[in-house]
């Protein structure tokens, strides 16, 4: 080998040893960062200094372990002053330390450092810990203009902050539809009826289909509890929007919903289908009917369709349909009832046992209670010394209007 080349190979011997050294020794230093002993990850940081994720590990490490983690974090934040959690931990240890102002200060940094959810959520916590209202709620309201995933935690604190619904839906609750969506159901949850009446108008106001499903199940519950305005006023939104397939209710005119069975049942103020064992319900699409079948395994009393209607108080209604039925005996424990919406008070008294094998017309009458709401269902029951019925009927052109 020529002297010159020899030469040249020999010095390039240092350079290619150095090339190998800094990933080698980078790749060391991930592996002591991986550890969980701060003296370990400490090892880290001497390998790579200039790494603001090691300081966050050596921090994390300290605190698992007790000892103090505040250099650890200043020099996260110092190599990387965009870095949130860097500050946010900062803020928090300035917190645990007794030192208020700096807590707030990096707290503050953290929420500039980023618009995500973290930062804003740790402000709003910092002064609920402080009893800061004024900046409490501004903070909040931040963290659900961002929030996503479960909510739940943040509407906890803000009743835990205040009492009052109308101010928590004024200052932290934003028009936005996935928080008011998940709003609602926390309300629910909570049982919180009277604060969840305007949530739910403010969302139906905005839905799409998607939160279909939560106002259905707002409205069922406020039903069963008997309350009239407030769910009329969203089911009423939601009709008038497009979003259900039925005209808005009018109390005087014709407040039945879907009497030719039209649509697939939903619930609300349209019809609850309520099978259960021993009992199945379809629709025929031509001619148009709906029928409800009889194992002779149902219950001894169930009710397997149901509809609430809002009426106006003390006026004076009628109820027609027509049926036939199948294999139903003359006393076959099976009608209609109108009953009071959270009692079980017929107002239309004792109504005939359906039984007929041709189509044929009835007719019920009552007077609206003094609640504005009444709950029709198709009952069946069975009569003393009798059997369990084991048959079917059909039902077509319900309606109900005022007299």
């Amino acid at each position: 080998m020529p002297p010159a080349r020899k030469i040249l190979m020999l010095a390039a011997i240092p350079a290619m040893a150095c090339m190998a050294y800094w990933p080698l020794r980078l790749a060391w230093a991930d592996h002591l960062s991986r550890a969980t002993d701060a003296e370990a990850v400490a090892g880290a940081v001497r390998l790579s200094p200039d790494d603001a994720d090691f300081r966050l590990k050596l921090a994390t490490a300290q605190q698992a372990e007790g000892t103090d983690a505040r250099a650890a974090l200043e020099a996260a934040a110092s190599l990387d002053p965009g870095n949130a959690d860097a500050w946010t931990r900062l803020g928090m240890e300035a917190e645990m330390r007794g030192d208020p102002r700096a807590a707030e200060t990096s707290l503050l940094r953290a929420a500039r450092a980023s618009r995500q959810f973290a930062p804003r959520w740790a402000l709003a916590n910092y002064y609920f810990r402080r009893g800061d209202g004024t900046n409490f709620w501004p903070w909040v309201r931040e963290s659900l203009l961002m929030g996503y995933g479960d909510l739940n935690p943040v509407f906890s604190l803000c009743w835990n902050m205040s009492q009052d619904p109308g101010w928590i839906l004024a200052h932290a609750i934003p028009e936005r539809r996935a928080v008011l969506n998940a709003y609602v159901l926390f309300l629910m949850q909570e049982g919180r009826p009277a604060a969840s009446e305007p949530v739910a108008a403010k969302l139906a106001a905005l839905a799409t289909r998607e939160d279909q499903s939560t106002l259905i199940a707002w409205c069922n519950w406020r039903l069963d509890a008997g309350a009239v305005a407030g769910t009329v006023e969203v089911w009423n939104t939601l009709c008038a929007r497009h979003l259900l397939p039925y005209a808005p209710l009018d109390r005087d005119r014709a407040p039945l919903t879907d009497g030719g069975f039209q649509e697939a049942p939903v619930g609300g103020f349209a019809w609850r289908l309520a099978p259960g064992p021993g009992v199945t319900m379809g629709r025929n699409r031509s001619p148009l009917y709906l029928w409800v079948s009889f194992s002779g395994d149902q219950p001894e009393t169930c009710a397997p369709l149901v509809q609430f209607v809002p009426v106006t108080p003390g006026a004076n209604y009628s109820f027609r349909f027509e049926y036939h039925t199948s294999e139903l005996p003359p006393a076959s424990g099976l009608r209609w009832s109108v009953f009071e919406g959270r009692t079980d008070v017929d107002l239309a008294g004792a109504a005939s046992w359906l039984s007929s094998p041709d189509w044929k017309p009835e007719e019920l009458h009552f007077t609206a209670p003094a609640g504005g709401l009444v709950r029709l269902a198709l009952t069946c029951q069975r009569l003393p010394g009798a059997t369990r019925i084991d048959g079917s009927v059909e039902l077509r052109h319900l309606a109900m209007e005022r007299r």
